[in-house]
Formats: C-alpha cells, sequence, structure tokens
C-alpha cells in the first residue's frame, strides 16, 4: 500500500503526491450524479429566493436616494436661477438705461388698469403697466429726457376729458426686455 502526502481537488479533477517520489499523479473524479445536481439546483433556487427580497430593498432605497438626490439638485438650480435674477435686475437698475415715465394711475385690480389704458391709447399715448403688490401701475412710455417727460405730464393734467389731475414723473428701468 503506498502512502500520500498530499491530496489536493481541483473541481474534478483529485492530485495525490506520494511521499517517496516527487511526482504528481492525477486522480480522476467521476461526473456527479443527476441527484446531486438536482439538489444544486435546488440550492440555486433557495438562494436566488433569499436574494431577492434584500435586492429589491436595496432598489427601493436606491430609488428614494435618487428622488431625495433629485429634490436637492432642483432646488440648488432653483436657488442659483433665483440669485442670478436678482443679480441681472440689479444690475439693471443699477447700471442699466434709465428712462422717465409719466405714472398716471395706480389701479386696484386689471379691469380698472384696462379702462384708463384704453383712454389714454385712444388719446395716441403709449401706455405700460406694471403690477406691484398695491396694484396695477399705469405709465405712460418712457421718455429719454426729463423735460420731455414733464411735458408728458402737464399735457395729461390740462386734458380734461382724461380726468386725470394727478400724474408724476419718475426714474423707471424695465426688468423685462421691451
Amino acid at each position: 500500500m503506498t502512502a500520500y502526502a498530499d491530496q489536493k481537488c481541483y473541481g474534478d479533477i483529485i492530485v495525490f503526491q506520494r511521499f517517496d517520489d516527487q511526482v504528481i499523479y492525477p486522480y480522476f473524479v467521476n461526473p456527479s450524479n443527476d441527484k446531486a445536481n438536482k439538489s444544486g439546483e435546488k440550492n440555486k433556487k433557495i438562494i436566488i429566493q433569499k436574494r431577492k427580497p434584500k435586492q429589491d430593498e436595496f432598489l427601493a432605497q436606491k430609488k428614494v436616494e435618487d428622488v431625495h438626490t433629485k429634490k436637492i439638485e432642483e432646488k440648488k438650480n432653483f436657488d442659483s436661477k433665483k440669485q442670478l435674477d436678482a443679480a441681472v435686475a440689479k444690475e439693471i437698475l443699477e447700471n442699466g438705461e434709465k428712462k422717465w415715465m409719466v405714472q398716471v394711475a395706480l389701479a386696484s385690480n386689471q379691469n380698472k388698469a384696462n379702462t384708463v389704458q384704453s383712454q389714454l391709447e385712444a388719446k395716441g399715448y403709449k401706455v405700460v403697466t406694471s403690477a406691484t403688490t398695491k396694484g396695477i401701475r399705469v405709465m405712460v412710455d418712457p421718455a429719454n429726457d426729463y423735460a420731455i417727460a414733464q411735458i408728458i405730464r402737464e399735457k395729461i393734467i390740462a386734458d380734461n376729458s382724461l380726468n386725470m389731475p394727478s400724474a408724476w414723473v419718475f426714474k423707471w428701468a424695465s426688468l423685462t426686455p421691451q
């Protein structure tokens, strides 16, 4: 009988090494039978069934994290757009082309503003409206010179058919392109 010093398994091959020499003798194992294959398939199915809830939980967690990340990104984009808009508005107000406007009314609602606007447009004035927190501002189109704006103001006040006894001139910088 021969004594073996070492025995190693490599898949279907078992390798033995004898004490007395350095030669390695391979020993081939017969392929596994159908019963072993069936039990291996059952084990794989069981493993897959055990992994499925964990995978579903992981995917749900990933989806929640993606939604949260997307919301954070949208908020950052909104905040940066808001800051950019504020910076543009500040630049226009400080360095933009300022014109002189004649404000003739501050209407409480859009219908009143439209009535005043139609009266002025019937007389040939170009009218601009602007919403504010106190109402709708009705203004006659801008003039580049203060003196011209004053003349327009006096002309509107003097026209009794318009029934606008008060109008005032102020500097105007539109924040929207016209």
